[in-house]
């Protein structure tokens, strides 16, 4: 089921398996204590998927509000997440899946 979350708040009613943010990373204020308290909202093994645009990108945000692929992985190393997997069949996009380390 899908769930529209907010800038301050995921807005699960109960633990995932997969929270899957789309276009709007940059969009989210104080990234790292936001998805520090996500992962609350992750079931065991749950994952995190982020697929934003490519500093590079012909579309998307205006330039200077993207974000590359290195600062989010830096930001969720400091949230407490682990990369899994970096998916490179987007063009314009990159496509990331991070893990919740144990706590």
């Amino acid at each position: 089921m899908p769930v529209l979350a907010s800038a301050g708040s995921p807005n699960l009613p109960e633990p995932v398996d997969l929270v899957l943010v789309v276009d709007t990373y940059h969009h989210i204020d104080d990234r790292v204590a936001y998805f520090a308290a996500l992962r609350a909202s992750l079931r065991s093994g749950g994952r995190l998927a982020i697929v934003d645009f490519k500093p590079d990108s012909p579309n998307g945000p205006p330039p200077e509000h993207r974000i590359t692929a290195e600062q989010v992985t830096t930001e969720l190393n400091a949230a407490g997440y682990s990369l899994l997997a970096t998916h490179l069949f987007l063009p314009r996009q990159y496509f990331l899946v991070f893990r919740a380390n144990a706590s």
